[in-house]
């Protein structure tokens, strides 16, 4: 690159490129990582890959301009060039945009992609230099976009790359430069893509929660009952056992001396079932040379055993001789470890310790795939004894410079996530399994493919399957021990990938009762407000998730509520009319819209608003700070809770409203209390407590049906 452009240039001059040059003209953003020659102008391929400095990213980043059309390969190196060294002078632009001016190289790939779909598109038309571009093609090609069945966004993305290209019109020749997209204009634009219909809903379906506390439990339970054994068991696989009476023997003489000793004792050898061949039971040669001090690469050239084997039935299983310590229902979780099974294990392994990290951090899913060696620090505190497990890595979204760009590295986390013990043990777990890695979850421990870049991070597609043969191994674990119960049942709403675990979080807290009582303990926290403060939204980094997934809990349960008044449900309680008027409110402000951040804002700080449904009480709360009784501190604290205890109701608050759905809910449960009563294995004193509690709750539905009636 003969550089006639400089970053603090006020007039951007022309590019004038030499085949010879490389196409990074700043040395100090390539990786430290990266050792390999750069591209150069004159490639037909540029790989990208040296601006990479996360280890998240999978997979290869390179452009190939033979994919270009010809009369158009020049000018796509030159705007690739641009995007790759200068910022894109998003000023010359008349609209507000929250695009960036400097892309990422996975958006740079993406935007060579639209570019190239532009140009093979003009060369189609007959058009081979951008000069020949007028606003009667612009609105042709967008034509072509709206027919392609896209999304409103993904159109937009398509036009931008365009209009992207005309704003780096100053850098080049005046054959490559754009005439101004007419979408440009406002009124032009919303007539080209129609009216964003954005909303700030989070459209991510959480993971369904019996499908996420059963895959817990069972994550869990595989790093602290399981995970000794299975490390055990990998140590033992990759060290072959030193036989001094075998040293100076050639693999073939080894192999042939032990069929000797098996003819002459059992006349039986090692075998296993082979995937191409589940229903034919092979020799375990690896095993065998793994017995006999060989390593694998020793025993693959020996090929075919038949002739050394043929007359030995392989029957015997091919456990390696690792005590096993977990357990299930007091039982051995296996017999033994197969040697052909270490690896998948560890594959299970892993794939549970991440879901115990991501989920029960609530960090994003290339925040937990970031992850390195050393990450987990314990503290205690001397004063109380308390234990501290604090997580530190990085964060990549709103990692900017200052220029508002991303940063490629991402910026460490200025507060580390706090987490539980059983997220320190599954990093301990996955530093004790790959002793060797500097990343915590490293590609390789999610891969059979013994080549696979020890440097990556496991990419979420990889989480995504692993986790359903995760989900396949413990249901038929859970077969096996008739432990039906705690199978992990089908999500309605598709396959476990990794994005799901942080909406879940979220998810649970405010649409479960109890919700902030288990966000506290999932946290090692023990107050119950813990998503108010410090302890969980700004440690646990899902500050930004709470505020909207409780306003949308908010918008759900109003919705409903205002269906059935609108029915003819009936309402008691001394909240009845604030219940009424609260709900008519909702209806009449956010009834049936999408919410912005502003409206959702405005959704949970509207005291008016705040009605909670309490299905452990049968009760619907409208929550009155002044009345609450279940803060019973209220009168003398500083600080007023913003939300009720549902662990502390109180019967006789004056905020309770009694709903025709909770008088269902009662309902049920007295039906239930009768059918144990009616079991003959109950005990008298259980049964005169469960009568004690029907006449209770009857009390309850008598007086939702007749309030006049109470004395």
């Amino acid at each position: 690159m003969r550089a006639h452009i400089s970053a603090a240039a006020t007039t951007p001059t022309v590019v004038a490129m030499s085949d010879s040059d490389p196409i990074i003209l700043d040395k100090t953003r390539i990786a430290p990582s990266h050792a390999e020659p750069l591209s150069r102008v004159g490639d037909s391929r540029w790989d990208l890959v040296p601006l990479l400095h996360k280890p998240t990213v999978v997979g290869s980043r390179s452009i190939n301009f033979d994919t270009f059309p010809p009369s158009f390969r020049s000018v796509a190196k030159r705007l690739v060039w641009l995007c790759v060294n200068m910022p894109t002078p998003m000023e010359d632009l008349e609209r507000p945009t929250a695009t960036r001016s400097q892309l990422s190289v996975g958006s740079i790939v993406v935007y060579a992609g639209f570019v190239r779909l532009w140009m093979t598109w003009l060369d189609g038309q007959g058009i081979h230099q951008f000069d020949g571009v007028t606003d009667d093609v612009y609105r042709r090609y967008c034509s072509e976009v709206a027919a392609s069945g896209l999304g409103r966004e993904s159109q937009a993305n398509r036009l931008f790359a365009i209009t992207r290209c005309w704003l780096y019109g100053p850098y080049l020749p005046d054959s490559d430069t754009l005439i101004r997209p007419y979408w440009e204009d406002t009124l032009a634009r919303v007539d080209v893509l129609g009216d964003a219909q954005w909303s700030a809903e989070n459209r991510t379906p959480p993971i369904h929660p019996q499908t996420m506390s059963a895959l817990l439990v069972w994550a869990i339970r595989f790093c602290t009952d399981f995970s000794a054994d299975i490390i055990a068991a990998a140590r033992t696989k990759s060290n072959p056992p030193h036989r001094p009476h075998l040293d100076g023997l050639a693999s073939s003489e080894r192999f042939g001396n032990y069929a000797q000793q098996q003819r002459t004792s059992s006349k039986t050898i090692p075998g296993f079932y082979p995937a191409s061949r589940p229903d034919r039971r092979c020799i375990a040669k690896q095993f065998i040379g793994w017995q006999l001090g060989l390593g694998t690469d020793d025993v693959l050239p020996l090929g075919s055993m038949d002739r050394v084997f043929g007359d030995l039935d392989p029957i015997d299983e091919a456990v390696l001789p690792v005590q096993i310590t977990g357990t299930m229902d007091s039982r051995p979780w296996t017999g033994g470890i197969n040697f052909y099974d270490v690896d998948n294990l560890s594959r299970l392994l892993a794939t549970a310790a991440f879901i115990v990290v991501a989920y029960l951090t609530g960090m994003r899913g290339e925040e937990c795939r970031a992850l390195r060696r050393g990450c987990c620090r314990t503290t205690t505190d001397e004063q109380t004894g308390q234990t501290r497990h604090l997580i530190y890595g990085h964060v990549f979204k709103g990692a900017l410079d200052e220029s508002g760009n991303a940063l490629p590295a991402g910026s460490e986390r200025h507060q580390p996530w706090q987490a539980i013990a059983p997220v320190a043990k599954a990093v301990e777990v996955m530093e004790a399994l790959y002793p060797d890695s500097d990343l915590v979850f490293p590609l390789r421990a999610y891969t059979p493919f013994r080549s696979a870049d020890g440097d990556k991070a496991v990419h979420p597609r990889m989480i995504r399957d692993r986790t359903a043969d995760l989900i396949s191994w413990c249901n038929a674990k859970a077969e096996e021990f008739g432990r039906t119960h705690e199978s992990i049942p089908a999500d309605p709403d598709g396959p476990v990938v990794v994005k799901r675990f942080r909406r879940t979080l979220a998810w649970f807290i405010y649409r479960k009762p109890g919700g902030r009582i288990a966000l506290g303990i999932q946290y090692g926290h023990l107050r119950g407000h813990s998503t108010d403060g410090y302890g969980s939204r700004v440690a646990s980094g899902l500050r930004d998730v709470f505020p909207m997934e409780e306003a949308l809990a908010a918008a759900e349960y109003l919705e409903a509520a205002a269906t059935r008044l609108d029915a003819g449900e009936s309402v008691t309680g001394p909240a009845a009319q604030r219940y009424r008027d609260g709900v008519r409110l909702y209806h009449r402000q956010f009834g049936g819209r999408y919410l912005t951040n502003r409206q959702a804002a405005a959704l949970n700080s509207n005291p008016r608003l705040r009605i909670y449904d309490n299905s452990e009480q049968f009760v619907t709360c409208c929550y009155d700070q002044s009345k609450a009784l279940c803060h019973p501190d209220r009168d003398r604290a500083a600080r007023v809770e913003a939300s009720p205890d549902i662990t502390n109701c109180q019967p006789n608050c004056g905020n309770i409203a009694r709903t025709d759905r909770n008088i269902t809910d009662v309902e049920a449960a007295i039906e239930q209390a009768r059918e144990e009563i009616a079991s003959p294995t109950i005990p008298l004193p259980l049964k005169a407590r469960l009568e004690q509690r029907i006449s209770s709750l009857q009390r309850i539905i008598d007086h939702h049906h007749n309030p006049q009636g109470r004395r």
